[in-house]
């Protein structure tokens, strides 16, 4: 599949649940680190460490620009074989399924990014979303019938959606954007970009 598929993290967590890998050369006996940082979740996800792409930096609001990320870019076949899984196939994640993944890594986040862009160079549209409508989107937008998007994801905590929606949290939050008033309205774009 031609997408590429970043988390951002507004914190470092241990991530415990994952395994943590890093190329080390021995040189004299002593072992040194070489090459990128990457977790493996299973057989089929890796989550590779990189900086932020300026472009993905500059469609947040600015609210979430002046936060500390920790930029995750997925490699692997877990998004190839996510997209089979969506479609009718088969798969055998072997315990470690790509729900099971997301909701693990995003729902211990006070704050969450998710970039889904199509053929690496495409977003047209910024939602907000909590966990579960977050994995619907992805797994909806993979789809082989449904036309194809790139998007950017922000979190909405679960327990808070209603209760900021009330005092207008989210609204103050994300600058310039509307409060979102039920579920629906919440998986349609927020607001469309070019």
């Amino acid at each position: 599949m031609d997408a590429c598929f970043e988390i951002l993290l507004s914190t470092r967590q241990t991530l415990d649940y994952l395994e943590f890998h890093q190329e080390t050369f021995t040189w004299g006996g002593v072992e040194y680190p070489q090459g990128e940082k990457y977790y493996v979740w299973g057989k089929y996800i890796k989550l590779v460490e990189r900086e932020i792409p300026a472009h993905i930096i500059k469609r947040l609001p600015p609210v979430y620009g002046n936060l500390q990320w920790v930029n995750f870019s997925l490699q692997g076949k877990g998004l190839d074989l996510l997209e089979s899984e969506v479609n009718g196939s088969e798969i055998d994640w072997e315990g470690k399924s790509f729900d099971d993944f997301l909701k693990l890594i995003l729902t211990e986040q006070p704050q969450w990014v998710v970039v889904f862009e199509w053929h690496c160079d495409r977003i047209d549209s910024l939602y907000e979303q909590n966990v579960s409508e977050c994995i619907g989107q992805i797994k909806n937008n993979l789809k082989w019938e449904n036309n194809r998007e790139g998007f950017l994801v922000l979190s909405v905590p679960e327990n808070e959606i209603y209760s900021s929606m009330s005092v207008g949290g989210v609204a103050q939050t994300c600058q310039g954007f509307q409060p979102l008033a039920n579920s629906e309205s919440r998986l349609k774009p927020t607001e469309k970009l070019r």
